[in-house]
């Protein structure tokens, strides 16, 4: 008895809904390389419940769309390019209506040299039905290959099921939004390093997603996995202003052509807006990329990806960054002035 079964009549690109699967609970879906590269894994698809199934505990014989796609890719491997049936994607879609789409590849296709896969989205409340998308690699980004359980996404406006999708959709966004403004301050003279911008900085960066972008928080938050406090909401918005006001008046006034200076803005910067911690959330990348527009604006240069390259990293960036706040600048002094360049 074999245990997959094509269709039987040669469907132009089959998916997992197409009407001669309508009754079929379980479809095998791909054969990819183990984790050594030299065995093969099955996979499955349960369709009532949207879940993929590794191995063969199914009862046979089950019908395939194998034959449609052959994958030189481990499934199991997550660093891969190599977009499968089964994985979960972003797929950016570019259109004012919904400009990305979170959905699961259910199907593929070619017609000639072009290779077209079947998305369905993901998010119950998506503005993009399920569809057939050309695939262009600079297009889809591989988010998860739906193995193990996601958590589900915070509330936003990007119909992004899955937190791991949320994260991917930031991660696309960040740096052509901040190169672009970037670029717009440098190119305008009439815009200045004032509370607009901070807010424009947050507001660039998470605009389409979150309904809160460019809005100051309105509860308390702690921070990190110690649970550091942070300025009571109430007292921000007096906080900024004021923060504003010392920055421009104390500090970029006197920056000049000193180095010394400018990195003492920074420094002073990133300390009082981490006491502040002005939004919900994305803090810190908008006080990266604030202290970035800063710079720029003045000549240097500023790059603070150094920092962030490991988890290690991370942590001893965040670590430097609290204990600023407490009144000891030192370690973060050395971070900033790693980042800063003429």
């Amino acid at each position: 008895m074999k245990k997959h079964i094509r269709p039987p009549h040669d469907l132009l690109g089959e998916h997992l809904n197409e009407e001669f699967f309508s009754n079929k609970k379980i479809i095998h879906l791909k054969t990819t390389p183990k984790r050594n590269g030299k065995e093969k894994t099955h996979f499955y698809w349960n369709k009532s419940r949207s879940e993929l199934i590794v191995g063969s505990k199914i009862c046979f014989p089950v019908y395939t769309i194998a034959h449609l796609e052959r994958y030189r890719k481990s499934f199991f491997d997550v660093s891969r390019e190599e977009i499968q049936m089964g994985d979960s994607v972003v797929w950016f879609f570019e259109k004012s209506i919904q400009p990305v789409v979170c959905a699961t590849v259910i199907g593929a296709t070619r017609y000639g040299a072009v290779r077209y896969l079947r998305l369905q989205p993901n998010h119950p409340n998506s503005l993009v039905p399920e569809t057939w998308a050309q695939f262009k690699p600079d297009d889809f980004f591989f988010v998860s290959n739906n193995l193990k359980p996601r958590k589900l996404a915070i509330p936003n406006k990007a119909y992004a099921f899955y937190q791991d999708e949320l994260d991917k959709i930031e991660e696309i966004y960040g740096p052509i939004r901040s190169s672009r403004m970037i670029l717009r301050y440098l190119t305008n003279e009439n815009l200045y390093m004032g509370e607009k911008a901070f807010r424009e900085c947050h507001f660039e960066l998470f605009n389409g997603i979150y309904s809160w972008a460019g809005n100051y928080r309105t509860h308390e938050l702690v921070i990190g996995p110690r649970e550091h406090a942070t300025m009571h909401p109430k007292e921000v918005p007096a906080a900024m202003k004021s923060f504003c006001s010392d920055f421009s008046n104390r500090y970029l006034k006197l920056v000049g052509k000193d180095r010394k200076k400018m990195l003492d803005a920074l420094v002073f910067a990133h300390t009082q807006l981490a006491w502040i911690h002005p939004f919900e959330d994305g803090n810190g990348r908008t006080m990266r990329l604030y202290l970035e527009l800063v710079a720029e604006t003045r000549g240097y240069g500023f790059n603070l990806s150094a920092s962030m390259r490991s988890k290690k990293k991370k942590r001893y960036y965040h670590f430097a960054v609290w204990k600023a706040v407490q009144g000891y600048p030192q370690k973060l002094t050395a971070l900033l002035d790693k980042a800063l360049s003429d």
